[in-house]
C-alpha cells in the first residue's frame, strides 16, 4: 500500500498527544514517552517502503534521499532552535543559556542524544526539566538512522535477502538493547543503535502485510494495536523492568495497525477528520512543544503547572504548531515530495543556513553564556547561587598548611573555608573528586567513573603522606554502601544495598594509616539535607524576570539526626580509637537548632538536596569556623615551632608565620 495512510497520519496524532501529555505530566499518562517509539516505528515503515520500491524500480539515489531528508527535516528544526536561542538571550541565566546554546549546537549537528547520553553519567547531571532542547535526542537518533539505513537496505536487496537482514539487524539490537538495560539505561534510551529495532520493526512491517490479506484478520490487528499503544502510555513507567522488551508492545501495536490498512475499525478511528488534522502538524507541534513547557514553566513558575496553565500551554502548542506547519514546514514538505535534481545545491544551501547558526550558539557555549546580558548585581547574586568551586578561593600567598580531602562534600566547602584560611593566613591543598571515595583499596563497583575515581584516589592518597600538613576529611558517606564499592580486604561481603561494613572497614584501615604517619583529622559527619523542589535554572537571574522557586523551608533537627546517625555513629566510633590523631564534627550539630536552615534572606544555601551552594558555602563555614581554627591550632601544638603547621615541601624546621598575628 502507497500513497497517503490516514491511519497513518491517525497514528502520529496519537503519538504525538502521547508525548505532549507525558511532559504536561498529566497523571494517565506516564508512559506517554512511548510516543517516540511510534513515531520510531512509522519512519521504519515509511523509509523502508520508499527505499526498497525505488530499488526494485531501478530509481533509488543517495542524493535524492538525503535531499528530501534535509528538506523534510531541518527547516523546521532550524526555525525551532532559532526561536529556542532567543528567547533563552532574553530570560536566561548565562549559565542556563549557555546550556541552551549547546543543546542548539548538537540538535543542528544532529548528535544531540549522544550529548545527552554522555551528560547523563555527569555528577551533577541535569533533570530532563532543566533542558530546553532535550526532545531533539529523537531526531538526532533518527537522522543518524537515515545516514546508515539506506545502505544497508541496497546491499540487502543486491544480496537478495532484505528481510533476512532486517529482521538480523532488529533482532541485534533488541537483545543488545536487553542486555545493556541494567547497566547503562540512558546508553539504551538515548543511542541509536538500540533504537534500531523500532526502526527495524516498521521495516519488518512492509514483508508481514504483504502476507495478511483476510479483512476479519486485519480488524482485528488494528484494534488490537490501538489498544496496546493506549494501555503501554498508561501503565508503563520510564523505570519499568526490562523496559525494551515492554515496549515491544507499542512498538508491535503500531505494525499491527500499519499491516491492517486503511478500511479497519481501527483505521476508521484513527482518520477522525481531527486526528488527520493533528497527524499532518504532528512533526511541528512535537518540535515546538517542549521548549513551549519548559520556557512556560520557567517563566510563570508554578501557575503553568495548574489545571489552568496546563491548558492554556497544550492550546499554545497546538497553535504554534499549526502555524509552523503552515508558515515553515508546508512549504519545504511540497518541495520535499518532488525530485530535487541537483543534490549539492540543497546541501550547500543547507549549509549555508546551518553553519553560521552553529557557529552562532557555539560561540555563546565557549562566551560562557554570555554574561554581558546581566548587570553586575545579577552575576554576583548568580556566583552565590551556584555549586562551590576553585574559582571562588581567593588565594593566600604561602605555602599549603592543610589538605581538604574527600569527593563533592569536600569541595562544597572550599568557597566558605576561605574566610578561615585568609583569617590564619593559610593556604589549603583540595585533594579527591566528585563521586570518588578517598580511601585505602576502595574502589567503585561498577560506574563507569571506576578507573577516574582510582587514580584521583591513588594521586591524592600519594599527595597526602608526602605531606605533614593536617586534613579535614569528608565524604558523602551514604553513597558508599556495599553495592556500590569494593573493598580490598573485604572480598567475602555481600553486596549488599544499605549496608556499610566495607566503608567501615576501609576508613578504619585508611584512619590508622593516617595516624601511623603522624596526621591530625578532623573527620566531617553526614551531610544535612534539604527536602526541597529544586530547579536551578530559577535559582539564577536573567536579562527579563521568572518566577522564583517558592522558598525552600527548613528541615527539621530530628529528622536530620536521624538520617546522619548510623554514619556519624560509625564515625564516632572511629574517633574514639584514636583521638589524639583523630577529631569529630557533626554538621547537624552546627547547622541546625530545633530546625536546619535552608536559606539566608533570599538566596538559597543548597544547590541540590544534598550539596551547599556558594552561599550555603558560607553559611555553614561561618558556623564551624571556631571548631575548625581550633582544630588547626590545636594541630600546630603538636609541632615543634609556634606556626600553623610546617609546610608540604619544607623541611621540618620550617615554620610558617604565628597565626594570631595573621589576624591582628
Amino acid at each position: 500500500m502507497s500513497g497517503f495512510r490516514s491511519e497513518i497520519a491517525g497514528l502520529r496524532a496519537l503519538a504525538v498527544t502521547a508525548v505532549v501529555l507525558f511532559h504536561l505530566k498529566v497523571e494517565a499518562f506516564q508512559g506517554g514517552f512511548v510516543g517516540v517509539d511510534v513515531f520510531f516505528v512509522i519512519s521504519g515503515y515509511l523509509i523502508s517502503r520508499n527505499i526498497l520500491n525505488d530499488l526494485q524500480a531501478n530509481r533509488f539515489s543517495f542524493a535524492e534521499f538525503y535531499s528530501r531528508r534535509i528538506r523534510r527535516i531541518f527547516p523546521a528544526l532550524i526555525f525551532t532552535v532559532l526561536i529556542t536561542y532567543l528567547v533563552g538571550a532574553l530570560w536566561c541565566s548565562p549559565l542556563m543559556f549557555l546550556d541552551v546554546a549547546k543543546e542548539g549546537t548538537h540538535a543542528l549537528l544532529s548528535i544531540a542524544n549522544i550529548q545527552y547520553w554522555r551528560e547523563s553519567h555527569a555528577y551533577f547531571a541535569r533533570s530532563s526539566d532543566e533542558l530546553a532542547l532535550l526532545h531533539c535526542w529523537s531526531l538526532s537518533a533518527e537522522e543518524q538512522f537515515y545516514a546508515a539505513w539506506p545502505l544497508l537496505l541496497v546491499i540487502a536487496h543486491k544480496l537478495g535477502r532484505p528481510f533476512a537482514t532486517v529482521a538480523v539487524a532488529s533482532l541485534a539490537s533488541l537483545l543488545a538493547a536487553a542486555a545493556y538495560a541494567s547497566s547503562d539505561s540512558s546508553a539504551v534510551f538515548f543511542l541509536t543503535p538500540f533504537r534500531v529495532y523500532e526502526f527495524g520493526c516498521g521495516a519488518l512491517t512492509i514483508f508481514a502485510e504483504r502476507t495478511l490479506v483476510r479483512p476479519a484478520t486485519r480488524d482485528v490487528l488494528s484494534v488490537a494495536g490501538i489498544l496496546i499503544i493506549c494501555i503501554s502510555t498508561i501503565v508503563l513507567r520510564s523505570d519499568t523492568p526490562g523496559l525494551p522488551l515492554a515496549i515491544l508492545g507499542p512498538c508491535l501495536g503500531t505494525s499491527a495497525v500499519i499491516i491492517g490498512g486503511s478500511k479497519t475499525a481501527g483505521a476508521r478511528v484513527l482518520s477522525h477528520p481531527i486526528a488527520i488534522g493533528l497527524g499532518a502538524i504532528s512533526y511541528s507541534v512535537y518540535l515546538c512543544h517542549w521548549p513551549i513547557i519548559y520556557y512556560g514553566q520557567f517563566i510563570f513558575g508554578e501557575s503553568a503547572r495548574t489545571v489552568a496553565g496546563t491548558i492554556l500551554i497544550l492550546l499554545t502548542i497546538l497553535a504554534v504548531g499549526a502555524l509552523m506547519n503552515l508558515v515553515v514546514e508546508r512549504p519545504f514538505l511540497r518541495r520535499s515530495s518532488q525530485p530535487t535534481g541537483n543534490f549539492r545545491k540543497a546541501f550547500i544551501v543547507f549549509a549555508s543556513i546551518v553553519l553560521p547558526i552553529v557557529a552562532l550558539t557555539h560561540l555563546t557555549f565557549l562566551q560562557k553564556g554570555l554574561d554581558w546580558r546581566i548587570t553586575g548585581a545579577q552575576r554576583q547574586i548568580a556566583r552565590l547561587q551556584s555549586f562551590p568551586t576553585g574559582a571562588d578561593i581567593e588565594p593566600v600567598n604561602g605555602p599549603v598548611a592543610f589538605q581538604l580531602v574527600g569527593d563533592s562534600h569536600a569541595v562544597q566547602y572550599e568557597a566558605g573555608l576561605s574566610i578561615v584560611r585568609r583569617r590564619l593566613g593559610a593556604n589549603m591543598e583540595i585533594l579527591g573528586g566528585s563521586n570518588c571515595p578517598i580511601l585505602y583499596g576502595v574502589t567503585l563497583r561498577t560506574s563507569r567513573e571506576r578507573q577516574r575515581c582510582i587514580e584521583i584516589r591513588d594521586r591524592s592518597l600519594a599527595r597526602i603522606e608526602q605531606a605533614s600538613v593536617p586534613m579535614i576529611f569528608v565524604q558523602s558517606w551514604a553513597t558508599y554502601d556495599d553495592s556500590q564499592i569494593d573493598y580490598d580486604s573485604s572480598t567475602d561481603l555481600a553486596e549488599t544495598k544499605g549496608s556499610y561494613r566495607k566503608l567501615k572497614g576501609a576508613l578504619e584501615a585508611t584512619m590508622k594509616r593516617f595516624a601511623m604517619m603522624g596526621k591530625r583529622v578532623l573527620l566531617l559527619g553526614a551531610q544535612v539535607n534539604a527536602e526541597c523542589s529544586f530547579d536551578r535554572a530559577r535559582l539564577l537571574p536573567g536579562p527579563l524576570p521568572h518566577a522564583p522557586l517558592p522558598p525552600c523551608l527548613p528541615g527539621f533537627r530530628a529528622a536530620a539526626a536521624a538520617f546522619g546517625e548510623p554514619f556519624n555513629a560509625m564515625l564516632e566510633e572511629i574517633q574514639a580509637r584514636s583521638p589524639r590523631a583523630i577529631e569529630l564534627l557533626k554538621p547537624v550539630d552546627y547547622l541546625c537548632d530545633s530546625t536546619c536552615p535552608t536559606m539566608d534572606g533570599k538566596l538559597w544555601l543548597y544547590f541540590d538536596p544534598g550539596h551547599f551552594t556558594v552561599a550555603g558555602s558560607y553559611f555553614m563555614s561561618g558556623r564551624i569556623e571556631e571548631p575548625v581554627a581550633r582544630f588547626l591550632l590545636s594541630a600546630n601544638e603538636h609541632k615543634a615551632c609556634g606556626s600553623l603547621n610546617r609546610t608540604v615541601d619544607s623541611p621540618p624546621s620550617d615554620c610558617l608565620p604565628d597565626p594570631a598575628g595573621s589576624r591582628n
